[in-house]
């Protein structure tokens, strides 16, 4: 992971990076607001059941993989900016229906609407992002923007549990109501203030014939890609249980209310505020699979404390400081993988896996939660999530003593569409790099611009 070892001019980020961070502060504000009270708020509030609550964020989750799949060719055909405004439009559509629902169909379906538009943002907003900069800024780029992911958690989390303290279906539709609005607000920043791409990606006509002609085959072969991401999934599987099941734990056997949980999250915010950028450049040198091991086991402590904390009122805080670490090293090393192994013509492609391994991580999660929770011994929830970092740890070790290479079996070169495309590989980045024959080898590395 030696992407941020190059001069420090090629490292500082675009405007363009900043503006795009803010609006996506906005959206993750919003959803911050709003995601970790799902299950406190159908489950308990709205009566429908953990149970019930967890499979709706579970057919949350797969809708949005399936439709993801499905349409991650339109983020390489007509540009990220325009899918990114849709999806932003999108989840801001399905929160102001959150108030309105009455019945556990009604339920699901929202969620379906919901789910597509959250999960097809990753990809949109991930490749938009890294349109705008070089492989050396990129690190760099999913610090500040992981940031803004955990501003948004901490601050949405913050302002979501003081809008609900009295905990009434009220103050809930109210909370919904503002979630909306900060998504709406946030589409409409990278609609005025984001230029559109210069080129708009189905313009480019060797792109599109090698698109059409290989499609999803080129992604499936890259088996060193596809195990990253099983790493992934099964970490976010677990790690999302500090906003899944967290919340809802700590309200019915610790005695937290609303707002001491969004306290709570608030803290994690400030955490990674101070320390997410320099933890990110501290570790951009070491190997990516001892990284998320390392994060793995800082998960595992972390939840280890909470699921003894309605023993210790002090123990959840401990917790949180210790999943900070796991999080810091987690978020930008597993972006920067997907990163590091694209080839830039299947870029979002590349990312709409990765959203398909956090969509399922997260819906999994939530099964998992209104499963667990709703026994009669919830703490269980906690020993079954430290089993499954353990294998995410395991992965991580394995992940790297496998081979640098990508695409272990196949020939060298690969005719599509009658072209010949390249696999090559650099001293700068192991993994080979998918290379059409007209693509200058000479050419400079691109400089820091708006």
């Amino acid at each position: 992971m030696s992407v941020v070892s190059a001069a420090q001019g090629s490292l500082s980020l675009p405007r363009s990076i900043l503006t795009l961070t803010i609006a996506m502060g906005f959206l993750l504000v919003a959803r911050g607001m709003a995601v970790p009270f799902f299950i406190i708020y159908f489950g308990q509030v709205r009566g429908f059941g953990e149970g019930t609550a967890g499979a709706g964020i579970m057919i949350n989750a797969v809708a949005g993989v399936i439709f993801t799949i499905l349409l991650a060719g339109l983020i390489d055909r007509i540009g990220t900016r325009p899918m990114l405004i849709i999806t932003m439009f999108g989840v801001g559509v399905a929160t102001i229906l959150f108030p309105f629902v009455n019945s556990v169909p009604l339920f699901f379906l929202v969620m379906v609407v919901y789910g597509v538009a959250a999960q097809l943002f990753w990809p949109a907003a991930d490749g938009l992002a890294t349109s705008m900069i070089n492989i050396y800024q990129a690190a760099r780029m999913f610090a500040l923007l992981r940031i803004a992911s955990a501003v948004g958690v901490g601050l949405g989390g913050l302002i979501g549990g003081l809008l609900v303290s009295g905990g009434g279906a009220a103050e809930y539709r109210l909370m919904y109501i503002v979630s909306a609005v900060g998504c709406v607000a946030a589409a409409l920043i990278v609609l005025f203030f984001i230029k559109p791409d210069q080129k708009a990606p189905s313009q480019d006509s060797s792109f599109s014939d090698f698109a059409e002609a290989s499609g999803w085959r080129a992604v499936l072969l890259d088996r060193r890609f596809l195990f990253s991401q099983l790493i992934v999934l099964i970490m976010v599987a677990g790690m999302m249980q500090l906003q899944v099941a967290m919340p809802p734990y700590l309200r019915a056997e610790a005695g937290f209310n609303e707002s001491l949980i969004g306290a709570l999250l608030a803290f994690k915010t400030v955490l990674l505020v101070i320390f997410q950028i320099p933890v990110a450049g501290r570790v951009a040198n070491w190997r990516n699979g001892i990284t998320l091991s390392l994060a793995g086991i800082a998960f595992m402590l972390s939840f280890a404390f909470i699921g003894f904390s309605p023993w210790l009122f002090v123990l959840p805080i401990i917790a949180v400081c210790i999943f900070v670490i796991g999080e810091m090293l987690f978020m930008p090393t597993s972006m920067v993988i997907v990163v590091d192994l694209a080839p830039e013509r299947l870029r979002g492609r590349y990312l709409a896996v990765n959203s398909v391994a956090w969509g399922i991580g997260w819906g999994l999660s939530s099964l998992i939660a209104g499963m667990l929770l709703g026994t009669s011994v919830p703490w269980i929830i906690w020993p079954a999530t430290i089993l499954l970092m353990f294998l995410g740890v395991v992965g991580g070790w394995l992940y790297d003593r496998q081979a640098p290479g990508r695409y272990g079996g196949i020939a060298p070169a690969s005719t599509v569409g009658g072209e010949t495309y390249t696999y090559q590989q650099s001293q700068e980045n192991p993994s080979f790099n998918l290379r059409h024959p007209t693509e200058f080898e000479g050419e400079p590395r691109p400089e820091s611009s708006d």
